[in-house]
């Protein structure tokens, strides 16, 4: 059984974030991988991306939206709950290579899976520009840290109900007009990944 230490609601509740005891996973997990979650003896086993690892007090982050059966099981659980299973990590890293600079784009829920890139891009040395957007201020979410892994980071909303109104590929046009970076990193909903190619 793997307990949940910390839980937070995001997005006016339809992301929930749970910081999970897994020490022997979050020992080896890398950006990219994911793990296998199930909630009890009667639910599904649902893939989750590894949102943050911190080995030193052996625990993981995972970040979902509800959208299902499963997903709305796992929000009823609370700090001091455990899932039945929790399995990995799982899947092939993302490979991340120093840059000198590098620029990473996150749309949505997508910032969950950019967030370890970014922050190993930083650790190894690279110089890190961010554009995080979502539909609205609500749904923008790890702004905190992604300002602890980046040297500069710029946010939008569709509605402009913080920071800018605009698009992350309208703010990455913006940064390509200055910067010639090594590397861009984009996830979040395929036209907008789309658009960044």
């Amino acid at each position: 059984m793997n307990r949940i230490v910390r839980r937070e609601e995001m997005a006016g509740g339809r992301m929930v974030l749970n910081e999970i005891e897994a020490p022997k996973i979050a020992r080896t997990a890398q950006p990219g991988q994911f793990v296998m979650l199930r909630a009890n003896e009667l639910g599904e086993r649902v893939p989750m991306t590894i949102s943050d690892a911190n080995p030193e007090i052996g625990t993981i982050t995972i970040i979902f939206s509800v959208v299902g059966w499963s997903t709305a099981l796992f929000k009823t659980l609370q700090v001091g709950d455990s899932y039945q299973n929790v399995v990995g990590p799982l899947g092939r890293p993302t490979e991340v290579e120093a840059a000198g600079t590098a620029i990473c784009v996150g749309g949505g829920t997508g910032v969950a899976v950019l967030y370890p890139i970014a922050r190993k891009l930083k650790s190894r040395g690279s110089r890190v520009i961010s554009i995080i957007g979502a539909r609205n201020e609500e749904l923008i979410i790890l702004r905190r840290e992604m300002e602890t892994v980046s040297d500069e980071l710029l946010v939008c909303t569709d509605t402009g109900t913080i920071e800018r109104n605009a698009l992350v590929t309208d703010l990455l046009m913006e940064v390509l007009d200055r910067e010639t970076p090594d590397v861009v990193v984009a996830i979040g909903p395929v036209p907008m990944m789309k658009r960044v190619s």
